[in-house]
């Protein structure tokens, strides 16, 4: 497997990112760990998890992702074998409304993080939202302590707006601070329609956010990054509910997906490779889609389909059809 040098650092990852946001709650504990060590001996070494993921389970099952992966690490010695990537400072379960990004904020879900995955340090460690009512300095200066201290190596966001990061990376050059090395967003082969997203605190890659990582070279992690598989599951006659149609329904995926059908038809790809392939072949800054997986045979042919490269002509193709997101 290829792995990718990550921009301003000194980190190489797989071409795909472990998503573990189902670890200990919809997926067994002892599937969790399986996966995982699955994961590793295929090849894969980049896991992405969050301080929230799990709080939805109840007060037993508060951050059992980071808790599960811990566990795991601890059980097994793989930590030096593994990019750990994890998010805090999201609002507490049912309180969106209630921001949580003061540097009080940031310190307590990054200690929690570092005790529960039962580690010294995290490689990747990114906000998970933003408030822009609290200044970017208080924000970048706690990120700063918190590497200068070793917690964690290098930082990012997470559903932050492209204003609010150049903000914040401004900051980071005038004081002589690292900044944002990453930014994770929701990107996929399938554009978007924002209005009918249910969640309107995520952030999606548009044309403006593409040029400003292009000229930057900044890294980017996808989430959602095969579309809850929009294009596979239409191909396969699946009735999609209207939460996947109500997104990702649009004319230009209409042309995606008719521009797609002569590859999938002779059988060496399934949308599901075209999907992966159109992120992992971004040559113009790092690009590493984030993918859960629910099964060994999901895991397995997701790893392929990064070992099966897609022609470039088809690649540019989608790159012309592509609007990335619809705001009206």
């Amino acid at each position: 497997m290829k792995y990718i040098k990550l921009n301003y650092t000194d980190i190489e990852v797989s071409p795909v990112c472990l998503g573990t946001v189902n670890y200990g709650t919809a997926m067994t504990n002892a599937d969790s760990k399986k996966q995982l060590s699955d994961f590793l001996e295929m090849g894969g070494n980049f896991i992405d998890s969050a301080h929230i993921y799990g709080d939805w389970g109840g007060p037993n099952l508060l951050c059992r992702s980071e808790r599960v992966i811990g566990e795991w690490l601890k059980e097994t010695g793989n930590r030096d074998k593994v990019v750990l990537a994890t998010k805090g400072s999201h609002p507490d379960w049912g309180k969106m409304e209630i921001s949580r990004l003061h540097a009080k904020d940031i310190n307590k879900d990054l200690n929690e993080s570092l005790e529960y995955l039962y580690t010294d340090y995290i490689d990747l460690y990114l906000l998970h939202r933003d408030d822009p009512n609290v200044e970017v300095s208080e924000i970048i200066d706690c990120l700063d302590a918190a590497q200068k201290a070793g917690k964690i190596k290098h930082y990012g966001c997470s559903n932050w707006s492209l204003s609010r990061m150049k903000e914040a990376q401004a900051y980071a050059k005038e004081t002589g601070k690292q900044g944002f090395v990453v930014n994770q967003l929701m990107w996929s082969l399938a554009d978007i329609n924002f209005y009918n997203l249910l969640d309107k605190t995520f952030i999606l890659l548009d044309e403006e956010t593409l040029n400003y990582h292009i000229e930057t070279g900044m890294n980017v992690m996808s989430y959602m990054s095969i579309a809850k598989a929009y294009f596979q599951r239409r191909y396969n006659g699946e009735v999609l509910p209207n939460s996947v149609t109500d997104v990702y329904g649009s004319a230009t995926n209409d042309k995606i997906y008719e521009k797609s059908l002569d590859l999938v038809n002779k059988g060496d790809y399934s949308f599901m490779d075209l999907s992966f392939q159109y992120l992992a072949e971004e040559t113009r800054f790092p690009s590493v889609p984030i993918a859960s997986f629910d099964n060994y045979d999901q895991l397995a042919t997701g790893i392929e389909a990064f070992k099966k490269p897609i022609p470039k002509e088809l690649i540019d193709e989608y790159k012309k059809i592509k609007k990335f997101v619809y705001w009206k």
